[in-house]
């Protein structure tokens, strides 16, 4: 098991595809939290009372350091990722050698699944060197305190790994019950971000209060933002999220299923 899983974290590093999207990650991590950074203290993002920038707090930093998963542009890297990573043997066609040189399917899916653990918690990594470092130096420019002694901010940045494995998996589980590389990537990205701004929209028309909380992009803000950025307080009753742990739990199923789901029927088709 151990050489199957070294194998596919090797098939992951020998292709283009890892460095070409972490480039990515770099650049929304660094650039959107410098920008988020720069906002604190001015009324670009309104002059009311519900501005987060208004002056810096908890919640402002852990906004600041997340902020790639509240433009909505973060999750689809680790999405697109996950999708990429087995669709591309199908297109390829590499997934019948693979399966020839190790029968037992569900060692291959297993390590296969490992490998995305490992690039996820890489790029997770990558996301909160960048945002963490380019929002405090903006941070710190601007005389702003950074809060990076803070433990609830250590703990968004232990999340982010999470967030961003979660989001991968996700992507992978889509791809195996997907398996046209060009139609999963456009299909799993227009649900991450049209469909599921679309159904926020839909559930305030119909004052549904629970249903967009349950919506992956709400579950991965929730994890990651666990304090009011416009008082600094703790998220009361009327929270937009659920309780930390409970957004990390929901999203765990998502994951889960997708990814034992569609191992579970990768391993029961025919592979040409």
């Amino acid at each position: 098991m151990g050489a199957t899983i070294m194998a596919e974290v090797r098939k992951i590093f020998s292709t283009r595809l890892w460095w070409g999207l972490l480039i990515g990650v770099v650049i929304i991590g660094g650039g959107i939290s410098a920008l988020f950074a720069s906002l604190v203290g001015t009324t670009a993002a309104g002059s009311g009372a519900d501005n987060p920038f208004r002056h810096m707090t908890l919640g402002t930093a852990q906004l600041i350091y997340a902020a790639g998963f509240f433009w909505l542009i973060a999750p689809l890297i680790p999405l697109a990722l996950g999708v990429i990573l087995i669709t591309q043997e199908f297109r390829y066609q590499t997934i019948s050698s693979t399966f020839l040189a190790t029968p037992r399917r569900w060692q291959v899916l297993i390590s296969k699944t490992v490998a995305v653990v490992v690039i996820g918690v890489l790029y997770g990594v990558v996301h909160v060197v960048t945002a963490g470092g380019f929002g405090a130096l903006v941070l710190g420019l601007k005389g702003q305190p950074t809060f990076l002694g803070n433990a609830q901010v250590w703990r968004t940045f232990a999340l982010l790994l999470l967030v961003f494995v979660l989001w991968a998996l996700l992507g992978f589980g889509f791809g195996m019950l997907i398996r046209n590389q060009l139609a999963a990537v456009f299909i799993a990205l227009g649900i991450a971000l049209i469909a599921q701004i679309i159904l926020q929209i839909l559930f305030g028309a119909l004052d549904w209060t629970t249903a967009p909380k349950l919506l992956p992009n709400s579950l991965s803000q929730g994890m990651l933002v666990t304090s009011d950025p416009t008082s600094g307080g703790a998220g009361g009753g009327g929270s937009p999220y659920f309780d930390w742990w409970a957004c990390a739990l929901i999203f765990f199923g998502y994951a889960a299923v997708l990814s034992v789901g569609g191992s579970w029927l990768l391993s029961r088709r025919d592979i040409s």
